[in-house]
């Protein structure tokens, strides 16, 4: 069974353990087992849970609803020769498994188990690892069920605890069972909470009223889908999953290309903008599919099917034109040879940025005293952030240098990367405040103009249309966001709120008395409309795409969808100015509307993340203290062991990218786990 709640996406791993051994055999006899492809969340090769499958699914449901995460078990005799971790990582992978979906994979004839992510979120190494422990002593007496409940009431637990426990792994050697446990220590911190359920909670109970029994329903699937074996909720949670990993490896991968424009200009860099200029075409086509499903027309399931099914090989289309340059695009870069220089400039720049956080928050105060906390909201916050940015930085940046003075160049280069990206992010918020004043600054005169252009409508109505029912209520309603107008100039108010309804008003009337006025007249004052409509919509684009930008870690696909579909609906209103005036009036206003959307869904979202760790700055221990200004921001350090970068770097899921595909240093998750062998009989000591 399918989990029927909302599921919160993380976007990374964190300390990666790699885990190896030598194993007592013992119990059924082995036979090669490939990774398989995982369709729903118990796999039994193994048959060895025969009736007690509904107790393990309970566990199961029990963590999907009290918690945003995922577990997976599977039984089977043997991992194929391939190494636990490396088996495990495979099926996740090739299932499409999103950052907070674990896997508890046993093999009961070769006598080794996985359980992976080695931490997710706010559950931390040390306690998934405590979890493993609990669940080695059932596998030892092959209380398999067991082990499985084990397994999710043990992550039931550790999410419940807020991720606030701390500690190191530690290696650790049992004689004549599973050989060695490296555990390697390392800072990985993000966290995306709130994907929502991947929708809303309200879409997934939708979604599961048709296909509630998803593990008996009908596949609407053509024998050559190769998602035919996955139920269809399952499906549509990999599409949105895949899609905020998408969204966030292109975000880095545009910071990472500003970043070397900066350095060796546009023309050493030409081949990676084309690329991500066309992954960004082509995300913002999936965002638009994404959004026919978030709509309110109801959807067939042949329908969600065949569009997250579309999703999901855009994603993947763009993932691998992304890993496609990764290597190139290092290989310019060549961070190693000046890293040390890089670390002296991103502290000199902490110097910098630090000087600015006091004036921000006078500033902010200021426009505190001026303008309603509406106004403020998306940057009440962002001297705060900004300041826990830069003492993670500082933070990183010790750790940077002792990782270079060790000899290992490869890690100071992450820890450089990751310093680089929290200090763009730092100088975004806080530019955002200035922006924020600029934009309410210029609403009062806009205000003045609003009103007097929607008081000729008024005149007009009174004059073309007295009494006619068709323009009366436009006509309420436009002296009803007069009123507002002329409260919020007055400094009791939104300005910016009172622009957007004193506006839609003006085009709903407008639209009202078309029909009295002549066409080019019509057509003349919905052009003045759509200019005026393209200016607050590029201000709010710009705002909310900072918002998404700086707490990226936070944001789920609900608001990413409705941000990129503004910006697309945008673009199409400015294409369509020339010759549609009225059709692209139209679909600025939509944009508006979608645009303020995001923002408001990408605030809930913030704000329950806050509510789950304990405070916007709060969770993210166990490796490398609390490093929450990072967290919020979506900041990956994991290409610190694997040599990575920013380049298509910033995946969800499992082995890149948000779980679809893309090599093996694309993503934030599935680096690492904890297992081992769980000998049996007189089989002394254990991991």
């Amino acid at each position: 069974m399918v989990r029927r709640v909302a599921a919160v996406l993380a976007r990374a791993g964190a300390a990666i353990a790699l885990v190896g051994g030598v194993i007592l055999a013992g119990g059924l006899p082995a036979s090669a087992e490939a990774p398989p492809t995982l369709t729903g969340e118990i796999t039994d090769h193994s048959g060895v849970l025969g009736n007690d499958t509904a107790t393990v699914q309970a566990a199961l449901d029990r963590l999907a609803k009290d918690t945003p995460y995922q577990l997976y078990v599977v039984f089977v005799p043997d991992f194929s020769g391939t190494d636990p971790l490396t088996w495990t990582q495979q099926a996740a992978k090739q299932s499409g498994l999103g950052s907070q979906d674990f896997v508890l994979a046993v093999a009961t004839s070769a006598r080794r188990y996985m359980l992976a992510p080695s931490s997710s979120g706010a559950i931390t190494s040390a306690e998934v690892q405590q979890v493993a422990s609990k669940v080695e002593d059932q596998l030892r007496t092959d209380s398999w069920a067991q082990a499985a409940v084990t397994a999710a009431d043990g992550l039931r637990s550790a999410a419940g605890s807020g991720g606030s426990s701390t500690g190191t792994t530690t290696t650790s050697n049992a004689a004549g069972t599973f050989g060695a446990l490296l555990v390697v220590g390392l800072i990985i911190i993000v966290v995306i909470a709130i994907i929502a359920g991947v929708v809303s909670r309200n879409r997934r109970r939708a979604l599961a009223g048709p296909m509630a029994d998803t593990a008996g329903s009908t596949r609407v699937a053509t024998a050559a889908d190769e998602y035919a074996q996955l139920p269809t909720v399952e499906l549509d949670r990999r599409s949105a999953s895949a899609l905020v990993g998408l969204d966030d490896a292109l975000r880095s991968s545009e910071q990472e290309l500003g970043f070397a424009q900066a350095e060796f200009g546009p023309d050493a860099t030409r081949e990676f903008e084309k690329v991500l200029a066309d992954g960004k075409q082509q995300i913002t086509e999936a965002f638009r599919l994404r959004q026919t499903l978030d709509d309110d027309v109801p959807d067939t399931e042949a329908q969600v099917r065949a569009t997250s099914a579309q999703i999901l090989r855009l994603c993947a289309q763009v993932s691998a034109a992304l890993n496609a340059q990764k290597d190139d695009f290092d290989r310019l870069r060549d961070l190693e040879a000046h890293v040390g220089d890089a670390l002296d400039g991103h502290e000199r720049a902490v110097a910098t940025l630090r000087s600015r956080i006091e004036p921000t928050r006078t500033t902010l105060a200021a426009l505190a005293a001026r303008y309603p906390a509406s106004a403020l909201a998306s940057v009440t916050a962002n001297p705060d952030q900004a300041s826990h940015l830069l003492d993670d930085v500082t933070g990183t940046l010790t750790t940077g240098r002792q990782a270079l003075a060790s000899g290992d160049r490869g890690a100071a280069v992450g820890y450089a990367r990751a310093a680089q990206t929290a200090l763009d992010q730092a100088t975004t918020l806080l530019d955002a405040v200035d922006s924020a004043g600029n934009d309410l600054a210029a609403a009062g005169s806009r205000l003045d103009a609003a009103i007097a252009s929607i008081t000729g409508d008024l005149s007009d109505a009174a004059r073309l249309a007295p009494g006619d029912p068709r323009v009366a209520p436009a006509a309420t309603e436009a002296s009803a966001a007069v009123s507002a107008a002329q409260a919020a100039r007055a400094g009791d108010g939104d300005p910016l709120a009172a622009l957007r309804r004193i506006a839609a008003a003006e085009a709903t009337l407008d639209a009202a008395l078309a029909p009295s006025r002549e066409h080019d007249e019509a057509n003349r004052r919905a052009l003045g409309l759509l200019d005026q409509t393209l200016g607050r919509l590029d201000s709010a684009l710009r705002a909310t795409t900072d918002y998404v930008d700086t707490r990226r870690g936070a944001v789920g696909p609900e608001a990413r969808t409705r941000l990129a579909e503004g910006q697309r609906l945008r673009d199409q209103a400015v294409a369509q100015r020339q010759t549609d005036v009225q059709g692209a009036l139209a679909t600025a206003q939509r944009a508006e509307q979608l645009v303020a959307e995001a923002g408001r869904i990408a605030q809930d979202d913030v704000q329950r993340s806050d509510d789950q760790r304990g405070g916007p700055w709060g969770g993210g221990r166990g490796g490398g203290g609390n490093l929450g200004g990072m967290i919020l921001g979506g900041i990956l350090i994991d290409s610190i062991l694997r040599g990575g970068g920013g380049w298509g770097h910033g995946g969800g899921g499992w082995g890149g990218g948000g779980g679809f595909g893309g090599g093996g240093d694309g993503g934030g998750f599935g680096g690492g786990g904890f297992g081992g062998g769980f000998g049996g009989g007189g089989d002394g000591g254990g991991f």
